[in-house]
């Protein structure tokens, strides 16, 4: 695998150069101008540029600003991007770390951003490799929007929760705490709140005070919406009334289990009552206790 660096974005030119990796993955109508992340980069937000050994192209990019949450100060991180050639290189992860070194100098504690949860692989990454959590649902969240990711669905998205001083955040980002597999959930006895039937989603069940639940997507669904739109849909309504009843009854995902036969699934656990996460957790620690 090649090696990175990351370079801090400070001037417009560097700005610029997000433009282009912008358009290849989502396209032209979502892009954010390089003169206002320049204004966030000058107002306490971030913009960092990856770059490979021997490629003096940007291999991707991250951008995030300053925001605040239940009266705290937090980090919203807006955009990732990486080039297809350098997926599943490190560099997503490496650019990550960047974020969260800028955002703990800052004393930010936590770092947010908006998931499309059925995209599997994003999830794999942020649960797997960043252990985020998640216990807000939003409902076609940014409208209808034209970029070839999402047009032709409602824009829903859960509210990605990374708390970046967290020991079990260190953990993950060593690799030195994987989360368990699809295989050993199912093994253990852990039903199913939404589980793939038929080839789409299955009837949708109660949480009904499982200590334990599982929360099956499509394991690829930007094929699934290409193949048939009407499945993908159906996957939408379907996971949209699975997460509002589990987070309505106070759940929250915190891990992104897979099988061995290449599904996935949300692995949810109750989150501690106020009381409990006054008298220990602490703040920004959040609903992070699992099996």
């Amino acid at each position: 695998m090649p090696g990175f660096r990351v370079a801090v974005a400070k001037d417009i030119a560097a700005c610029a150069l997000t433009v282009p990796m912008q358009e290849e993955t989502w396209s032209g109508d979502v892009i954010v101008p390089p003169q206002l992340m320049l204004a966030v980069v000058h107002n306490g937000g971030f913009v960092a540029l990856g770059y490979a050994e021997g490629d003096d192209r940007p291999a991707g990019f991250v951008f995030g600003f300053l925001g605040i949450h239940d009266y705290h100060f937090r980090h919203h991180s807006h955009m990732l991007a990486v080039r297809p050639e350098y997926r599943g290189t490190g560099l997503a992860q490496t650019l990550k770390e960047a974020q969260r070194d800028h955002c703990l100098d800052q004393g930010i504690e936590i770092v947010g951003w908006t998931m499309d949860p059925l995209e599997a692989r994003n999830a794999r990454f942020n649960f797997g490799k960043l252990g985020t959590f998640t216990r807000t649902y939003f409902r076609d969240f940014y409208g209808a929007m034209p970029d070839k990711l999402n047009q032709g669905l409602p824009s829903d998205r859960v509210y990605i929760e990374w708390p970046i001083g967290h020991d079990r955040t260190y953990k993950r980002l060593r690799g030195e705490d994987a989360p368990p597999t699809l295989d050993q959930a199912e093994s253990e006895g852990i039903g199913y709140l939404l589980r793939a039937a038929s080839g789409g989603p299955g009837r949708v069940g109660e949480p009904a005070g499982a200590s334990h639940l599982l929360l099956e997507v499509p394991s690829a669904f930007q094929d699934l919406k290409a193949r048939d739109p009407k499945a993908a849909l159906a996957w939408r309504l379907a996971a949209r009334d699975a997460f509002e009843r589990a987070f309505a009854d106070g759940y929250a995902a915190v891990e992104f289990v897979r099988g061995t036969n290449g599904r996935g699934a949300y692995l949810l656990v109750p989150q501690p009552r106020r009381d409990q996460r006054e008298g220990g957790a602490g703040q920004g620690q959040g609903p992070l206790g699992t099996k």
